[in-house]
Parts: structure tokens; C-alpha cells; sequence
């Protein structure tokens, strides 16, 4: 047996480095003194907190994070953030208003001000004060549910503690309960506006997904200074300064398995030779989705026995995924009145045919159904060009058939349809900003390919699977559980954390950092 100091044998092996990995790492690596490796696929680690620049570092901008909750001082959230970059990452708070939910009937401001957010409400739509006052002690019973829950048991509550009941009804979506309660269809659709953050429409999502993702935006938006990357680049010395040590370009092909228990990984790096090597741990941490970690790492022959039932569910309830185009810009986009706030634009109070339609306008002259407007050089104090990007959600069968050709390398047919979305995507915010199709310098289109060769998210998938009520039923869906079957394997990221996005992820980093430690004094070092 090699000594455990050697190259290929650590405390911890985490596969990814996205953040419920960079979560594990640094807190075992502070707290308990454990050497873990980290292995990443991408040539550069951080998985959706990294960041990344074009001309020169000109323009600069994040591939995941657009702006985080729950980061004001005394949240939760900063606490535990700053736990594990070590106080290195600073955050910016965003421009007031920092949401602006754009329907055809009119425009509704977020303000980081949860009495303000009720007050605007209530002036707008006077004649739902009950429903309102009501949904807004909802939201935060739920969220707290959530929140013990995973501090408590390292798991997601169960469905039924998250069930809204109303007589004889158990309201369980998000459509469920806007329907049931509110009659004005403007102020459901404001209700259910930030369903992005999640990437299901209202009658697919967790009323509770939803009341979390709401509550955690209570005190306004915030973003990294420098941008996401900033975040690994904290993570990475505490790592190293405890023997850990961080592989990229590096892909984990197979979990090693013997006698039932999980030992290591076989990886193969991914340029040169691409020589095929075994790392081996006591304990490994798959960040990359409960999905491809029971479906591709663990052998076929390991019995899982739920492996049939999470290829169902997959099958019924695919993963999110979308294009985003990246704008660098010749000037500020502060001259056309824009701060730095987020801009929802829906062209249907109906957000159920607004996400059917996602598609329409790729193939048809039609306009964007939906469309995400972020600023990040008006987020970060530091940047040094202005940028702008814009998200929307799409379906992945519509760019599969370029999935096989290599990156950067794939055709003319796939540029110009890349192009034909950039000039669409352009097109749509100029007609309500005039003015701003005359200051872009550079555009670059990413698609759910893109997404699917650097992070393998089946799909190109962006937030973990489905936030749907199932998956908040243990019995019926045992994959979100942080331990797997198999003895020494966990998992971790958003799929373990019971929400989508960078917070989600990493509380699905705390939860497994609990479990492996056996024990909640972490948690209070961090909340001290």
C-alpha cells in the first residue's frame, strides 16, 4: 500500500469544483485538517462560479452567478460564505431597485426591502390584502422549514411538511397556490415572476422551492466583487495550504468501487497524452448531479436499487437548460437608464404558455417569449469594460445534432444559427431600450452544447434536476439524499442542497461537509 501522502491518496476526493464541491473542500480542509483533492473537467475550476473574459480581459463576465441572496451582514448566507473563502471574497450589494418583472400590462420593481415589497403590493393591488399578507407569513414558515431542515438533518424536509393546506386542500405547486388564493392574474404572474431562478413554470415547481428562492432575496441582491471566479481563487490556497491539491482538465470516467464501498476514482486528463490515473480516498464527493454520478460514475454492475426509477424521473422531468449571450459593450449602459438591476421581460402574464412557447422564436418571426437582462460590469466595482447578458430558456433536441463536433469547431450551419439568435436576442432589448443595439462591440452565444462539454450536465442542463413536488418525497426519490447506497460516496451541490443556483449548492455543501464530520459543531463555528 503507497503512503497515504503520496500522490494519489488523499482524505477526500471531490469530483468537480463547482460550488458544493469548493463548499466540502475548504471547510474539511479548515476545520477538520483533511488533504482533499479536487478534479475538474473544465480548464478552468470554480464549475458555474467561474468567470471568464474576452479581448484582452476587456469584457468580463460570469457563467453562473448573476446575483446572490442573503449576503448582507448577519445573513446566513454571508456567514457561511465567508467561512469558506476565508473573508476573501467581497460582495457587492446591487442598485435599488434590483428586480424589474416587465409584463405587457406594466413594470413591477423589487426593492431589497421585504416591508417595501409588501407595501408596493398592497398599493397596487389593494383588494388582495388578505392573500398577500397570508402568502408573505407562508413564505417565510416555509423557508424556515427549509433552512432547519438542512442545518438540522443534512436533507430536504419532506413534502409534507412543506404543504401548504387550506381546509380539505393541499396546495403544493406554485400554481396551486397563487390559484387558490389570489384572483387578480397581474398579480399572480408578479408572484411567480423569478421562476428563472429555478427553471420550472409555476405548475411544475414546489410552492416551497419557490418560497425559499423568494425569502433568500429579502434583503436584495448581491453580486462578487471581481466576479464569481473570486470565489475559487479564495477556496484554492486554503485547499492547498492542507496538502490538497486541485487537478483541471481532468475528467473522472469511473467511482472505484471494492466490496461495496467506494475507494477512488479512475480520471483520465484530457490533454497530452490523455493518460488514465487513480486517485484513491476514504471518502468521495460527487459534485457533478446525482444523475451522472448513479447513471455514468458507478459501474452498471454496483447495484443501485432506485438506478431505474431516477432514469424515470430524468425522463419526466428534464433539467433546465438555455441559451445566453454575452455582450461586451462600447460604452455604459447607465446613458440608457439601466443601474445595474435585473430585468424579467415576459410577453404573457401567462408564465405556463410563456415557458411552452420557449422555442417559438428560434424557429419562427415571432418575439423572445422570455428574456433575463444582466449588467455585471454595473454589479462589480471592479470591472474594467461594460458588459451586458441575456439569458433564456430553451430545449436542448434544438442544438443536438452538433453535440458530437468539437468545441469552437462546429460548422457553419451551427455559427449562423448562433448568430441568428445574438441578432434576435439584440434586436429584442433595443425595441424597449432604443439606442442599445448601437453600443455592442462584441456578442458570443453560449447553447445547452456549450454547457453540456464543459460541465457533462446531461442535456446542458443549469440547475440540477427538477425542483418538482416529488422530489421533496424521500421514499420515492432517494437519490437527492446526500449518502448514496454505496459506503464512503456522497453527494453534493444543488441536487443534495434542495435548491437550485449558487446557494443551493452550497447548502448542499454544508450538508455534506455535516455529515462527514458526524457532528453540528461546524455549524456553530459558523453562525458564532
Amino acid at each position: 500500500m503507497e503512503n497515504k501522502t503520496s500522490e494519489n491518496h488523499y482524505d477526500i476526493i471531490c469530483v468537480g469544483s463547482g460550488m458544493g464541491c469548493l463548499t466540502v473542500a475548504s471547510l474539511l480542509a479548515q476545520y477538520a485538517q483533511k488533504r482533499v483533492l479536487i478534479i475538474e473537467k473544465h480548464f478552468q475550476a470554480g464549475g458555474y462560479t467561474h468567470s471568464f473574459s474576452r479581448k484582452s480581459g476587456k469584457f468580463h463576465w460570469d457563467v453562473g452567478i448573476h446575483y446572490v441572496g442573503d449576503m448582507q451582514e448577519g445573513g446566513f448566507g454571508h456567514k457561511l460564505m465567508g467561512k469558506i473563502t476565508g473573508g476573501k471574497t467581497k460582495w457587492q450589494r446591487m442598485a435599488e431597485p434590483f428586480e424589474k418583472f416587465v409584463y405587457p400590462t406594466g413594470t413591477f420593481e423589487l426593492y431589497g426591502d421585504v416591508e417595501r415589497f409588501k407595501s408596493d403590493l398592497l398599493a397596487k393591488f389593494p383588494h388582495e390584502a388578505v392573500a398577500i399578507a397570508r402568502y408573505f407569513d407562508d413564505i417565510r414558515k416555509l423557508s424556515a422549514v427549509f433552512g432547519k431542515s438542512m442545518m438540522l438533518k443534512s436533507r430536504m424536509p419532506d413534502l409534507k411538511a412543506i404543504t401548504i393546506a387550506d381546509g380539505e386542500k393541499k396546495l403544493i405547486t406554485v400554481k396551486d397556490y397563487l390559484d387558490h388564493f389570489f384572483t387578480d392574474p397581474e398579480l399572480r404572474a408578479i408572484l411567480a415572476s423569478q421562476w428563472g431562478d429555478y427553471g420550472l413554470p409555476p405548475s411544475k415547481c414546489a410552492f416551497a422551492t419557490h418560497a425559499a428562492l423568494v425569502v433568500h432575496y429579502f434583503n436584495g441582491g448581491y453580486y462578487p466583487v471581481g466576479g464569481g471566479g473570486k470565489i475559487f481563487e479564495s477556496v484554492q490556497p486554503i485547499v492547498e495550504a492542507a496538502g490538497g491539491k486541485i487537478l483541471t482538465t481532468t475528467e473522472v470516467s469511473e467511482i472505484l468501487i471494492e466490496n461495496g464501498k467506494a475507494v477512488g476514482v479512475k480520471a483520465v486528463q484530457l490533454r497530452g497524452a490523455k493518460e488514465t490515473q487513480s486517485f484513491y480516498a476514504p471518502v468521495i464527493v460527487s459534485g457533478v448531479g446525482a444523475y451522472p454520478t448513479y447513471k455514468k460514475l458507478i459501474p452498471e454492475q454496483v447495484d443501485i436499487p432506485f438506478r431505474e426509477r431516477l432514469k424515470q424521473f430524468y425522463a419526466k422531468e428534464k433539467m433546465a437548460t438555455s441559451i445566453c449571450v454575452y455582450m461586451g459593450l462600447s460604452s455604459s449602459p447607465a446613458a440608457l437608464g439601466f443601474k445595474g438591476e435585473n430585468h424579467w421581460i415576459f410577453e404573457s402574464l401567462d408564465h405556463e404558455a410563456v415557458f411552452a412557447e420557449r422555442n417559438a422564436w428560434l424557429t419562427s418571426d415571432v418575439e423572445i417569449r422570455n428574456l433575463y437582462l444582466s449588467f455585471p460590469s454595473l454589479k462589480d466595482p471592479e470591472a474594467k469594460g461594460h458588459t451586458a447578458d441575456m439569458i433564456t430558456f430553451t430545449d436542448y433536441a434544438l442544438f443536438e445534432k452538433w453535440k458530437d463536433l468539437p468545441w469552437k469547431k462546429r460548422g457553419e450551419e451551427y455559427m449562423k444559427f448562433k448568430e441568428h439568435i445574438a441578432q434576435k436576442v439584440i434586436a429584442a432589448v433595443d425595441k424597449r431600450f432604443p439606442g442599445f443595439k448601437d453600443i455592442v462591440e462584441y456578442v458570443e452565444v453560449s447553447t445547452p452544447i456549450t454547457n453540456e462539454h464543459f460541465t457533462s450536465h446531461p442535456d446542458g442542463a443549469i440547475y440540477g434536476l427538477a425542483c418538482v413536488p416529488e422530489r421533496y418525497e424521500h421514499e420515492k426519490t432517494p437519490w437527492f439524499e446526500v449518502q448514496t447506497p454505496v459506503e464512503g460516496l456522497m453527494i453534493t451541490g444543488a441536487d443534495a442542497g434542495g435548491s437550485p443556483g449558487i446557494a443551493g449548492a452550497m447548502m448542499g455543501g454544508l450538508a455534506t461537509t455535516l455529515r462527514i464530520l458526524g457532528n453540528r459543531d461546524l455549524l456553530r463555528q459558523v453562525l458564532a
